[in-house]
């Protein structure tokens, strides 16, 4: 098609709705802006605008990764959550919006911003959640948990771009086993599919989140079934 910034975003539109991507115009405009380093004003006010060699090169990349059903945040390799900025990594769950609801529930719990609060999440994949409450009480700590030395790594490093590096912890371990000590808020996002179910999920989440944080066995609640009665011990009366 025509170089124009206007012809390749048409393209890549046609392109992902043909894969039966659900918001294909949006999706392209994403791709684009990151291929070719571009704002969004930038996409709307420059339709004729050319992208160049490399520009073209790297936006063909990226449609061809959404056409298979990789999520354009993978493909950045970045996720926004709670107005944070979050990179990701194969062995990390990407974080929904609907996420941030533990967010808003836990800030609730906890009626004093500014005090010296003892944080665990257990699970922490991205360090989404751990950093999103470090940003809201600026005294606390947290220890981020993960079977995954893979995903500890990823959140060690986004919490360190947030700047909260001094304020935080990381250990590898199955949830809460070995794990002494009391918190005063422990935050988790288990996995909570049906093995059986899995199968049916979107591919962007099939196919792309790692089955450790989807896969929550028979019924689902394997993994509620290990931290509940766990939590007693680790809660601060």
């Amino acid at each position: 098609p025509d170089t124009g910034i206007g012809a390749w975003l048409a393209w890549a539109a046609i392109e992902l709705g043909a894969a039966a991507v659900a918001e294909p115009r949006r999706d392209a405009k994403l791709l684009l802006g990151h291929a070719a380093g571009l704002d969004a004003a930038a996409l709307v006010t420059r339709p004729a605008g050319p992208l160049g060699s490399a520009g073209v090169a790297a936006f063909r990349a990226a449609v061809a990764r959404r056409r298979r059903r990789e999520p354009v945040s993978r493909i950045v390799g970045r996720r926004e959550f709670w107005s944070l900025d979050f990179a990701l990594g194969p062995a990390t769950l990407d974080p929904r919006p609907d996420s941030e609801t533990i967010i808003e529930v836990a800030l609730e719990a906890l009626s004093e911003r500014r005090r010296a609060w003892r944080l665990l999440d257990l699970g922490c994949g991205s360090g989404c959640l751990l950093g999103a409450l470090l940003k809201e009480l600026p005294l606390a700590f947290g220890l981020g948990v993960d079977l995954d030395p893979a995903a500890l790594i990823v959140a060690r490093d986004n919490i360190t771009a947030l700047g909260f590096s001094g304020r935080a912890a990381f250990a590898a371990m199955d949830w809460s086993a070995g794990l002494r000590g009391r918190f005063d808020l422990i935050v988790c996002n288990p996995p909570y599919v049906p093995s059986s179910a899995i199968a049916g999920l979107q591919p962007e989440v099939r196919l792309w989140d790692p089955g450790l944080a989807l896969d929550g066995g028979v019924d689902g609640l394997t993994a509620y079934r290990r931290l509940v009665p766990r939590l007693p011990d680790l809660l601060a009366a």
